[in-house]
């Protein structure tokens, strides 16, 4: 049996506190436990991108390398938008969940279960339900927004990836150490430097509106 989950860990903070990197199984089950365990809290809080950047770089290779008979799904939907911070707080869409689960059906000749297990918001559930659901009849999907498919990860969800394929690449030949492509880096970083930038003469901007607000003298 191969165990995979994708969970908020926050270095054990969040709840339960269990499911981290290093926890790979022991004995003959060693390496057969993969934890993706996001830390970072909701700063920000992970998506769609992060979400499939994980199936693309750890899911996906150990499982087709494994190359199971069934898979089985716990189908929690507790990352799904929608879901206040203590219930998790992330901010994967429904729609995404319906990709993952078209990704699954190329394993195992299609012979997937999914199992409802959790979720706590009504809306969320049904619309993650749906999705899956729509997945495994192989019904067309509404494509991903293209700037999803090619956005990189948030800096969190690269340093739990590191972190993961770190430990993980030691059991499986197909999982490689996560390393971020030198122009999608330096992408990212001048997009987050014009943000700062941006921020910074937004906040000059509105001193600037203030001090003129303010009366000169004793005048009133």
């Amino acid at each position: 049996i191969l165990y995979v989950s994708l969970h908020r860990y926050d270095e054990g903070n969040f709840f339960p506190g269990s499911g981290a990197p290093n926890e790979v199984g022991s004995g003959l089950g060693e390496g057969y436990n993969i934890n993706i365990a996001w830390t970072g809290g909701l700063d920000p809080p992970m998506g769609d991108v992060e979400y499939l950047t994980a199936f693309r770089t750890v899911i996906m290779p150990a499982a087709n390398e494994f190359d199971p008979e069934i898979v089985l799904v716990s189908a929690g939907f507790d990352a799904v938008e929608g879901h206040d911070p203590p219930l998790g707080g992330y901010k994967v869409t429904a729609k995404c969940f319906g990709h993952l689960t078209k990704q699954l059906l190329k394993l195992a000749d299609g012979r997937v279960v999914l199992a409802l297990e959790g979720g706590h918001d009504l809306t969320a559930i049904c619309d993650a339900s749906e999705a899956c659901i729509n997945a495994l009849l192989g019904n067309e999907l509404e494509p991903l927004p293209e700037d999803i498919v090619h956005q990189i990860p948030n800096m969190n969800a690269i340093a739990s990836l590191k972190k993961t394929t770190e430990i993980q690449s030691k059991y499986w030949k197909s999982v490689e150490p996560y390393s971020v492509p030198v122009d999608c880096a330096l992408a990212e970083t001048q997009k987050r430097e014009r943000e700062e930038t941006e921020t910074v003469s937004a906040m000059a901007s509105l001193s600037v509106d203030v001090e003129q607000c303010i009366p000169q003298g004793g005048s009133r």
